[in-house]
């Protein structure tokens, strides 16, 4: 029988026992798979399912995967990454291959997680954040906007897509040149097709500006989103930060370098 798309128990057959206390651990991630999606990486740790220390041994949080799938809704997680925890929404099996972490990582992990924060489910929402090679970063929500359906254009500025915008300004000024009735045809179908896709209009604009796919996560605020960005890379840059400049120990390392130089000869 084939296994299920998540299933990698390697050495642990069904009849033994998961510690209870250990954590499920991502082993592998392939190039193409819901994990390399949503951006997990090797090494990622599942610490918590609604904000409750997730024990469960890999075939049972691969049912819980299936059921969402079945079930057309979301697993709210918490993951571990190196020193730090984010949320993020799973609708599906992940296409991974999974492992339990060791018992002393599963300690310290448990130990930092009981000064983490997680808030009900219901508060948070999608983010999806894009990253350039100068590391600037654009944070925005894949959850349904009113105004990108009312009003493109406002919807656009808010998110500082010129081009877009230029755009949808250059159809509404064509057809109102035509005819008032043409003027209204193209404001109706341009917010039909801004409902129907508008973050994946937000996402390949950005990608368009040399943005590359960077991180998901599910956060509260977009100020919430920044704050996990910044500890994920603490040099990354926004347009409009909520968290303020990045600091710049490039100096202090080099004058530290130096002290360090000396004291050697």
């Amino acid at each position: 029988m084939a296994e299920t798309p998540d299933q990698n128990h390697d050495d642990l057959g069904p009849q033994q026992a998961v510690p209870s206390s250990v954590f499920i651990e991502i082993k592998s991630v392939p190039q193409r798979s819901y994990a390399r999606d949503l951006r997990l990486r090797d090494g990622d740790v599942i610490v918590a399912i609604d904000g409750a220390a997730c024990h469960l041994d890999i075939a049972e949080f691969e049912d819980v995967l299936l059921d969402a799938r079945d079930d057309e809704t979301s697993v709210f997680v918490t993951i571990g990454r190196d020193q730090m925890f984010f949320e993020i929404f799973m609708t599906g099996p992940l296409g991974i291959s999974l492992d339990y972490t060791d018992a002393q990582r599963a300690a310290d992990i448990a130990a930092r997680f009981a000064n983490h924060s997680v808030g009900p489910k219901a508060q948070y929402q999608t983010y999806e954040a894009l990253r350039d090679v100068r590391r600037h970063v654009t944070i925005y929500s894949t959850d349904y906007s009113g105004l990108a359906t009312i009003c493109p254009p406002l919807w656009l500025i808010q998110h500082r897509a010129l081009e877009p915008l230029a755009a949808v300004i250059a159809a509404y000024a064509a057809a109102a040149a035509v005819h008032w009735a043409l003027f209204v045809i193209t404001v109706g179908l341009i917010g039909a097709y801004f409902h129907k896709i508008q973050f994946r209009i937000i996402r390949n604009y950005n990608i368009f500006t040399e943005h590359f796919y960077w991180i998901v996560c599910a956060a509260r605020s977009v100020a919430d989103a920044q704050k996990i960005c910044r500890e994920i890379d603490p040099k990354c840059v926004f347009s409009f930060s909520y968290v303020g400049p990045p600091q710049d120990n490039e100096v202090e390392d080099k004058k530290a370098a130096r002290r360090a130089a000396r004291a050697a000869k």
